[in-house]
């Protein structure tokens, strides 16, 4: 599958000067069409058309070959895996475009442009497949877009302003919360955790340990809550739909980075400008077992790596991971390098 490419330098032509190769290109592509208007970029030839009512854009090669053809679609009109992916993953961003592709190749695809929101934001592309499957992703990070988001919602812990506020009267019904710390907040779509949640949590972490949080956000079947210590350390408890604790994550400091895993980036990044923007090391609960082999999965490590590409504006975002003893282990969904979405 290629990404599709939009030119924005387009210029406005009549039928008459379309190659007649373009036109027959276009009607072997569909049998039932009408074109509204013609468009030609550099070694391109654009027809905006209605195909079975839906309006859109055909791109063709100017030797006559069609390339993909691109159909806006309303956010309600995706499967519903895409819609919860990016309201679980991407809080504060907005969607720029949303639209359904077909391609030469046979693969059809729907494709979201994201970007943060307010002015001047980078845009980002995903591309998921006919039912909702995430393909191919070059926005940040999902865990450190919810990580900044929370910062950036959630003021700051003050003990002593703590230890001064008079006791607070309790919430009306109808208010999530999780544990003392109210979760309301506009733009995101909050975790509410089970009754059995938040006591498994309360028991494994007091409120004496916990400085900061619990904040928790949807994870597949279950969510997770991010919190801090008195010592300003960052851990993410990972429950699963049965309310149960599968692993705790802690965020590693870059003091304590491990050595085998800095020593493979700098190997693997040698030529090109990287930065670790996140190290998480996930340890198992004693009882949780792998559905499918039934024993308990080793600890290993969670790496976030962006690159600058010369020439490129948008950083380019690695997902890894690493067993226990810094041995790398595979990549998870790498996202698009920049340069195939220009």
């Amino acid at each position: 599958m290629s990404v599709c490419v939009l030119a924005t330098a387009q210029t406005k032509i009549k039928e008459s000067d379309v190659p007649k190769a373009v036109l027959l290109a276009l009607e072997n592509t569909y049998t039932s069409y009408k074109v509204k208007s013609w468009f030609q970029n550099p070694g391109q030839y654009v027809a905006e058309l209605i195909v079975d009512g839906q309006h859109g854009k055909s791109f063709f090669t100017d030797a006559g070959d069609w390339q993909y053809s691109s159909f806006p679609v309303t956010v309600a009109e995706m499967p519903t895996l895409v819609n919860t992916y990016f309201d679980n993953n991407y809080p504060g961003y907005r969607i720029k475009t949303s639209e359904y592709v077909e391609e030469m190749s046979g693969d059809n695809y729907y494709r979201l442009v994201i970007a943060m929101k307010g002015l001047g934001s980078n845009d980002y592309e995903l591309v998921f497949d006919t039912r909702g499957k995430l393909l191919k992703n070059n926005a940040p990070d999902p865990e450190v877009v919810k990580r900044d988001f929370i910062a950036r919602t959630k003021p700051e812990f003050d003990e002593s302003e703590e230890k001064e506020r008079p006791e607070q009267p309790a919430k009306k019904k109808g208010k999530r919360r999780s544990g003392d710390m109210d979760i309301d907040s506009p733009d995101v779509e909050r975790y509410t955790p089970s009754k059995a949640m938040v006591k498994d949590f309360e028991k494994r972490n007091p409120k004496t340990r916990v400085a900061k949080g619990p904040f928790w956000i949807a994870r597949d079947e279950g969510g997770v809550a991010y919190f801090s210590n008195k010592a300003k350390a960052e851990f993410e408890a990972v429950y699963g739909g049965d309310d149960k604790l599968i692993k705790t994550g802690t965020v590693m400091k870059k003091e304590r980075y491990s050595r085998p895993i800095l020593k493979y980036l700098a190997e693997k990044f040698k030529e090109e400008k990287y930065k670790v923007e996140k190290m998480v090391r996930y340890d198992f609960d004693s009882k949780y077992r792998d559905p499918e082999t039934g024993k308990r999965p080793k600890s290993y490590f969670y790496v976030v790596v962006s690159v600058k590409t010369k020439g490129q504006k948008n950083l380019k975002y690695t997902r890894m991971t690493f067993d226990n003893n810094g041995n790398f282990t595979g990549l998870l969904a790498e996202p698009l390098d920049e340069r195939d979405i220009q």
